[in-house]
């Protein structure tokens, strides 16, 4: 123990319920209980049988006299255990939820320390006998019908997955007893009434006190208290939490219920940031269209620019063409010249000179005008290196806007997002997952490492919530406009589940947001043949252009 040690809680709580089988440990009861561990000790130390025995124990001699004195056959009690449990009168209560009904006995739980801090066992059950029977010398007023020591309870802790016994306790079953002439005024000498018998032993309820019950029970976990610290065991009287106590079946359900609206807050988080995350990729896919869209004009422009550039080189060729005629009507005046030259040669030396002269210059023109074709043929060939150039860019221009038309119509009917979408849930539903499945495995592989088995639980679950949102926003989409649809919408609805062979609507909407819808086909076909038609027409124009 360490220095800072405060030592041991004592509890005691009152109950108005008795589970006597359960307190006996009948095995037709406790195999079905998987809290209990048989090999474990449980005694019992007085049994006095069932409710209808004890009843006749305590209150049989005190019927019989008071059904002597009256001389009415229907003012006798026949059976007493039953009266009390048709009693129709209710107790007055702050909780109109509360049942105030009459209790035929009540069941009082003793215990010192709990799971984690706790005394020995064998001084801890020595002490508790012990203290059982002072209460009933100290309390007249309750007739013990049962009690019962139990050392073989456990529970599983969430972290360790490892047994964790709790401690000793006993299971006092009793009854409260009141006289006539001192705390009720008629009736049988001895009755069954709580409020008579605390007010007997001094617990009334008083405003600023508590309930009579309640200052009961805190009386008897003092002298626990007291009765435990005279036997050498220390004892932390500090105040704890005050809560209302709950059975251990409700308990145990709303600690379930917590843990299930702590996975759902989860998973709708996860739900939120995966639903953030595919608005983000279609901003991403609507910036690509847009990009898409700017290139188309970008490339028109540049189209405009080719086209204007190929309209001033045929400008420029039909001035060579207008200038070559003109170079081939010099060449015919410079030959009609020379024969001219010729025929004048023989008459005259001087005119032989001028022709020399004349002759000279000639083909120094003719050189000249080599020179000019030349470089109107390399001109020539430029322009057509051009055009081809251009012809080759306007072909891949087509190409793309003829693409991006295809996967345009194609994105309408299907995307990469919703493919994954369906490769998870046909996942799920080849596997038969389930959340309450997950859990159930997650709970019987003990044996598996812990990391391994919750990274596989939180992997299945994870496509489990995709697989139920997509399926909900499918259903949602369906659905959106339910109310307004007419008789022969539904039969037109039905017309085309059958063409499509979908027996049931999940498939058919599965088959609408795939894409595999016979109309959807259709289109799909459509497009991909035009595609195909233009690619064709682009080749073949391409073809006649080279």
């Amino acid at each position: 123990m360490t220095l800072d040690f405060m030592g041991y809680k004592a509890m005691c709580h009152c109950r108005p319920m008795i589970q006597r089988f359960h307190n006996l440990r009948d095995p037709r009861i406790v195999s079905a209980e998987k809290h209990i561990d048989p090999t474990r000790p449980h005694e019992t130390i007085l049994d006095c049988g069932t409710i209808e025995q004890c009843y006749e124990q305590i209150f049989g001699e005190a019927v019989k006299k008071y059904n002597a004195k009256q001389k009415r056959k229907d003012r006798q009690i026949s059976n007493y255990l039953e009266t009390i449990l048709n009693d129709k009168r209710q107790g007055k209560h702050k909780n109109i939820k509360a049942d105030g009904s009459r209790k035929s006995a009540y069941e009082m739980v003793i215990q010192l320390g709990n799971r984690d801090n706790r005394p020995d066992d064998e001084l801890a059950s020595e002490v508790l006998k012990d203290f059982c029977t002072f209460l009933i010398e100290k309390y007249p007023n309750i007739v013990p019908i049962g009690i019962y020591l139990h050392n073989d309870e456990f529970s599983i802790d969430e972290e360790t997955g490892k047994k964790v016994y709790s401690p000793v306790h006993v299971h006092l079953d009793y009854v409260f007893i009141a006289h006539r002439g001192k705390s009720l005024k008629t009736g049988m000498e001895l009755q069954s009434s709580m409020s008579g018998a605390l007010a007997e032993m001094g617990f009334v309820t008083a405003k600023g006190k508590g309930t009579a019950q309640q200052q009961f029970e805190e009386s008897v976990r003092h002298d626990l208290q007291d009765f435990a610290e005279q036997r050498g065991i220390k004892i932390d009287r500090t105040p704890g939490e005050k809560h209302s106590h709950q059975q251990k079946p409700v308990y145990q359900q709303m600690k379930e219920n917590q843990k299930k609206e702590k996975n759902l807050l989860e998973k709708e988080q996860q739900i939120e940031k995966e639903t953030k995350e595919l608005s983000a990729d279609i901003e991403f896919y609507n910036q690509n269209v847009l990009f898409l869209n700017e290139e188309i004009r970008k490339n028109a422009a540049k189209k405009e620019e080719l086209d204007s550039k190929e309209k001033l080189l045929n400008q420029q060729d039909e001035e060579l063409i207008l200038m070559k005629s003109k170079l081939e009507k010099q060449e015919k005046d410079i030959r009609s010249r020379e024969t001219m030259t010729d025929i004048k040669e023989s008459n005259n030396d001087f005119q032989r000179e001028n022709n020399t002269k004349k002759e000279a210059e000639l083909a120094e023109r003719e050189k000249q005008i080599i020179k000019e074709n030349k470089e109107l043929e390399e001109k020539n060939q430029e322009i057509c290196k051009t055009q081809e150039q251009n012809l080759l860019k306007e072909k891949e221009l087509q190409r793309k806007q003829n693409d991006f038309e295809r996967d345009k119509g194609l994105f309408e009917t299907s995307s990469l997002k919703v493919k994954d979408y369906n490769q998870i849930c046909k996942e799920v539903e080849k596997n038969n997952l389930c959340i309450d499945s997950e859990v159930s495995s997650f709970r019987n592989n003990r044996f598996e490492d812990f990391s391994t088995r919750f990274n596989k639980f939180v992997t299945n679950v994870k496509k489990i919530v995709t697989a139920i949102t997509t399926e909900l926003n499918w259903y949602k989409a369906a659905f959106k406009n339910f109310w307004t649809k007419q008789s022969q919408d539904f039969r037109q609805l039905a017309d085309e589940m059958d063409r499509n062979n979908c027996e049931t609507f999940s498939n058919y909407n599965q088959k609408l947001h795939n894409g595999q819808l016979d109309y959807q086909l259709e289109q799909k076909r459509q497009i991909q043949q035009t595609h195909a038609i233009r690619q064709k027409q682009i080749d073949n124009q391409w073809d006649l252009d080279r």
